[in-house]
């Protein structure tokens, strides 16, 4: 069975979650009504996201059916461009966020592990490069379930697209799995894929400090739809100014769709975050 990190830092996010839903029912008489009084209020949120990345991914060949490649490493050092945007409208006790990503990364190694249906043994040198670039685009419709001295939890319903396009190199010598074969020693393959997925989670801050302005921000969600599972996941630490905020969080996000001849098998990206936030 595959392991699922990222869906337990989501359980452990949804269970601080609760807490910090329970904390602001409780403070509700401190609120701030700079953000909670009915009118329009908005963040934007650039941010630099170093994240390293395994994937398993699968190539069509015609004559030889699919080629299943998988990542060697978990390293952010082959990401070689990136643009990250977060933003939030809120009125009231309701809003709209979006996020949206962009990554590419060059001379990934990677090997394969499956060809025509055969895995492989013997001797077999089978490493290769590859590329991969795409984005995630979240947008969701959110609602302040509490808020209060201690900070806010807000409960978000929306969709998650993604888009993933991959080439993979490779130049090897085989001796294993004789005869059963028809790739050739070296070449390139190309391949693509769309989802979209319906998400539920939560986001927030919390701070048990008396000034406000040391935080703890956070944020996890679930759903499925064009994948059989994916599940994002951030938390970290900020620092709150007059402007808006600075904050350094951990982020990972990952995908799950095994079934059928889809380019994408699993994805995941995890890797450190400095971002900062402007309210307006």
């Amino acid at each position: 069975m595959q392991s699922r990190p990222l869906a337990r830092t989501g359980s452990r996010i949804a269970a601080l979650a609760l807490a910090l839903f329970m904390a602001g029912i409780g403070s509700a008489q401190a609120d701030q009504p700079d953000l909670w009084d009915g009118n329009w209020h908005f963040s934007l949120t650039p941010y630099v996201w170093l994240p390293g990345i395994q994937a398993s991914t699968r190539y069509q060949v015609p004559g030889t059916g699919t080629v299943q490649n998988n990542t060697n490493k978990d390293i952010f050092s082959y990401l070689s461009g990136a643009f990250m945007l977060e933003g939030v409208a809120r009125k009231g006790h309701w809003g709209i966020y979006s996020d949206v990503d962009w990554v590419n990364f060059s001379n990934e190694e990677g090997r394969f592990r499956r060809i025509g249906g055969d895995r492989f043994a013997g001797n077999a040198n089978l490493d290769t490069s590859w590329d991969l670039k795409g984005g995630v685009f979240n947008v969701a419709g959110l609602y302040s379930a509490a808020h209060g001295q201690n900070g806010f939890i807000d409960v978000l319903v929306g969709v998650r697209y993604l888009w993933l396009k991959g080439n993979v190199d490779w130049d090897f010598t085989l001796t294993g799995n004789a005869g059963r074969v028809n790739l050739a020693d070296s070449g390139r393959l190309r391949g693509q894929t769309n989802l979209t997925d319906g998400i539920i989670g939560v986001r927030g801050i919390w701070t048990p400090f008396d000034n406000k302005r040391v935080f703890f921000p956070y944020y996890g969600d679930i759903g499925s739809g064009g994948s059989e599972t994916t599940y994002q996941a951030k938390l970290g630490v900020g620092y709150a100014f007059d402007w808006g905020a600075i904050a350094l969080v951990y982020r990972g996000i990952e995908y799950h769709k095994s079934g059928g001849d889809n380019f994408l098998r699993k994805v995941r990206l995890g890797g450190p975050s400095l971002s900062a936030t402007f309210q307006f």
